[in-house]
């Protein structure tokens, strides 16, 4: 990986790890958030839905297990929507060049224009950001997955 997008990926993974605008500041920027580890989700529900109520900013909270999800309750605009659908097409497409090296990408993590992902068998990295045009990156789509396979014989 190239060292401005390891500089970039690491960023990202510690932003995410540590929040440090905190979870409804995490909600602001990237316009959704889940509840960490350990807390009681009905309660950070009730902490985020009290502060966008302070702040009028609409949001949904849902359970998902479990842990609590929120997201910003708002209008895309067509150019907006245009974008989501080509980070969508484009990380598709990244996970099935990483599968056919043998590597199975895990969860997207999205900040602002960029999106990286781990192969769950061996931590391959893959970089994405959506530019024109995108940028992608990682051992996750330019080498073959060293871990076994879990393939049935």
């Amino acid at each position: 990986m190239r060292p401005e997008h390891e500089q970039r990926f690491r960023r990202i993974v510690s932003d995410y790890l540590q929040r440090p605008a905190g979870d409804y500041g995490e909600l602001l920027h990237r316009g959704h958030v889940s509840s960490p580890e350990g807390v009681d989700p009905e309660q950070w529900r009730a902490q985020v839905c009290a502060q966008a109520r302070r702040d009028k900013i609409r949001v949904v909270t849902f359970r998902d297990g479990d842990r609590a999800i929120a997201a910003r309750n708002r209008t895309a605009s067509d150019d907006e929507l245009r974008c989501e659908l080509d980070r969508m097409q484009a990380l598709r497409q990244l996970a099935a060049a990483a599968r056919a090296l043998g590597h199975e990408p895990g969860s997207w993590l999205r900040s602002d224009d960029e999106s990286i992902s781990f192969c769950s068998r061996c931590d391959a990295r893959i970089y994405l950001r959506v530019a024109s045009p995108p940028v992608s990156d990682g051992e996750g789509i330019s080498e073959p997955c060293p871990a076994p396979s879990c393939a049935p014989m």
